[in-house]
């Protein structure tokens, strides 16, 4: 098999086992009621196929998460042309509720805070240059929309965990009344 054949195996074995992991996982609402044979049945592999690739499933969904973290945090390059505040969260949130199945197995069952920081850092980075352009700076402005943006994907993440009553919808629309508070605060208008 030459090199270029090779590399399509691997990608094509890595997927089918990504997409395996990912129908079981929303099947059976855990990590913990996945087998690797499970997982090679599901993806008409071998189990040794499988390890060829990966030592375990919690590997699975790590590199499934960073894969779901590289598709959204890609997209802020065309996120970052939107002009408006809250089609820009829209648009997070619409992400948020496409990966909800995995995301609510992943966030309990494997070490998410990485991802979770850096959604905080873009988003209160994305208003922050909002308000800076519309004439609001200073540390409080900033204090302020950290203690916003941090607490929002603090609600998301209990969300995911089952640990409020909440909607992703609920938690996006009070975020924004929030956003539209703190520029109304500071006597601007939300673009």
């Amino acid at each position: 098999m030459n090199h270029t054949s090779y590399v399509r195996a691997t990608a094509k074995n890595r997927r089918k086992i990504q997409t395996a992991f990912a129908e079981l996982l929303s099947e059976r609402g855990s990590i913990k009621n996945i087998t690797v044979t499970d997982l090679a049945d599901r993806a008409e592999l071998t189990r040794g196929t499988f390890y060829n690739y990966y030592d375990n499933l919690a590997e699975v969904g790590a590199e499934l998460q960073r894969e779901i973290e590289s598709r959204l945090f890609s997209e802020y390059g065309s996120l970052s042309n939107i002009q408006s505040i809250e089609q820009y969260i829209d648009e997070i949130f619409t992400f948020l509720h496409q990966q909800e199945p995995i995301y609510r197995e992943l966030i309990t069952s494997i070490d998410t805070k990485g991802f979770l920081a850096q959604l905080e850092n873009e988003m209160s980075h994305r208003v922050l240059e909002a308000m800076r352009s519309d004439g609001v700076d200073g540390k409080n402005v900033e204090l302020e929309l950290l203690f916003l943006t941090n607490g929002a994907i603090a609600m998301v993440r209990k969300y995911y965990q089952g640990e409020v009553d909440l909607t992703l919808d609920e938690i996006r629309d009070f975020l924004k009344a929030k956003i539209h508070w703190l520029f109304a605060n500071y006597g601007k208008t939300l673009p």
